[in-house]
């Protein structure tokens, strides 16, 4: 019998699980301090469900099932698209709704190290609100999430939807030349975008422009310039952009960030701010996010959100060689009854206790303590 896995999928053996599941306890307990409220979707969504949340012009990678009355399944590849759902179908009122969620994810992705078809998300959605304090409030949540991990170097690449869409919106194209070019922008291809643009016929001159703002660097200062000869759309993304880093700047946050204009998402439903996050040894990102005002219109409702889902597998790995286990208890001892009791006793306390019911010498306790990787409590008899 083949007992290999699927090719993209992991098991997580124990110690691992141990570590990954106190990671995700770790981070929601940061979110949850924010005012944020946990939420859960199935695995499986009907196919049409997830579709809002998918690109149109890359290609398919859901994971699609046949359900015995014939219908698509298909297996979600983010949060928020099911989340859209559960908020337009199922709650009414109180907005704003502030969530948070962890599960696993399923994406038919290119397996390279780092990159898995199957992976697990922490993140939140702030649903009904927008402007820069909301945008600020997220960007700020992300990184004390991070920081609570243990993560402390790293960068937030931040990026607006409407430079794009500003740059590009004096040319007379149709919707697949400008699926190509974002496509080139989000593989960071800019020798490729230079020959795109080449022959739509642009100059020279102009091709240097677009490709030199859209590689620029931008600190507070920069964004708050005077910005000249340069589209509408432009300058309103610019301005949402120095608006946040102003807010960050509050939180203490802003030396996490760097506008870089290039950044881009895959999914094709963010309208505003986005944002993916780097560390150091990790080629691709470890979380990411940004703003989709009209995704929940696909649902029939009309709210501004927001949010970010960031990559526990990815975390772990940039976490490598920094991480100490707690050890666990090895509970031994003469006399069964004690055992017992003092396990009771610390388990009660919150500690973790592995116990030995046998009679065994101390120096055996000792030696199986050492292949568990435990810390030995021989109990004494009382004198």
């Amino acid at each position: 019998m083949k007992i290999n896995l699927p090719s993209g999928m992991r098991d997580w053996l124990p110690g691992e699980a141990y570590y990954k599941r106190e990671l995700i306890n770790k981070m929601l307990e940061r979110i949850s301090l924010w005012g944020y409220e946990e939420i859960e979707t199935p695995i499986m969504e009907n196919y049409r469900v997830l579709l809002p949340g998918e690109s149109q012009s890359g290609p398919d990678q859901l994971y699609k099932l046949i359900d015995r009355d014939g219908s698509i399944l298909a297996l979600r590849p983010e949060m928020t698209t099911p989340i859209a759902r559960v908020v337009s179908s199922k709650l009414q009122g109180n907005i704003p709704w502030r969530l948070m969620y962890s599960g696993e994810v399923f994406r038919y992705e290119e397996i390279q190290v780092g990159k898995q078809r199957e992976f697990s998300q922490v993140g939140v959605e702030l649903i009904g609100t927008e402007g820069a304090d909301s945008d600020a409030e997220v960007l700020a949540l992300a990184i004390e999430t991070l920081l609570a991990t243990g993560l402390n170097s790293f960068t937030i690449s931040l990026g607006h939807s409407g430079v794009l869409r500003g740059l590009l919106e004096s040319l007379s194209w149709e919707e697949t030349q400008l699926n190509q070019v974002r496509t080139l922008i989000l593989e960071k291809d800019f020798v490729g975008l230079s020959s795109v643009l080449m022959d739509a016929g642009l100059s020279k001159k102009k091709i240097e422009y677009l490709v030199g703002l859209l590689t620029s660097r931008l600190s507070l200062e920069d964004l708050e310039k005077e910005w000249t000869d340069v589209p509408v759309g432009v300058v309103k993304a610019l301005e949402d952009l120095k608006e946040i880093l102003k807010k960050l700047k509050i939180y203490g946050y802003d030396k996490y960030v760097q506008v870089d204009l290039s950044t881009l998402r895959s999914q094709e439903y963010y309208t505003g701010v986005v944002f993916e996050i780097y560390t150091n040894g990790i080629g691709y990102p470890i979380g990411g996010g940004g703003r989709y005002d009209r995704l929940f219109q696909k649902y029939g409702k009309n709210h501004p959100a927001i949010g970010f889902a960031l990559g526990i597998d990815r975390i772990i790995l940039s976490l490598s060689g920094k991480v100490e286990k707690g050890k666990p208890l090895f509970l031994a001892g003469k006399v069964l009854e004690d055992v017992i009791s003092k396990a009771r006793e610390l388990r009660g306390e919150g500690v973790k206790v592995i116990m030995e019911t046998k009679k065994i010498t101390r120096s055996e306790a000792e030696e199986m303590a050492g292949k568990k990787g435990a810390k030995l409590f021989w109990c004494e008899e009382e004198a």
